[in-house]
């Protein structure tokens, strides 16, 4: 069993400002991410959502997901996402954009 890595506190000290329901949701898809790519680098930012990029390298354009939190929602987003298949349709965005899983708090 891996042991959790630590979010960074500068970044933890702006999560805690979000809705604790927001908060269990991202911490939850965030541990599965490392669990499922431990050796991922992840990429922090605060731009108009606070956002984990998940990377293979420490570069942006390396990046395989990412997990934006806003203020009533976060998405798990999916670079290259037009290339998945998605037979059941649960993926949103367009053709250009990333395709993501939009998630609201319980």
């Amino acid at each position: 069993m891996n042991h959790p890595r630590p979010i960074h506190p500068d970044f933890q000290a702006l999560l805690d400002f979000k809705d604790q329901g927001l908060i269990s949701l991202f911490t939850d898809l965030r541990q599965y991410i490392l669990e499922l790519y431990p050796d991922s680098n992840e990429l922090l930012y605060h731009t108009h959502a606070l956002t984990a990029v998940f990377s293979i390298s420490d570069k942006l354009s390396d990046a395989f997901c990412m997990l934006p939190i806003y203020s009533n929602h976060l998405n798990l987003g999916f670079n290259k996402g037009t290339l998945l298949k998605d037979p059941h349709k649960l993926l949103t965005g367009r053709q250009f954009d990333s395709p993501h899983r939009r998630k609201r708090r319980k």
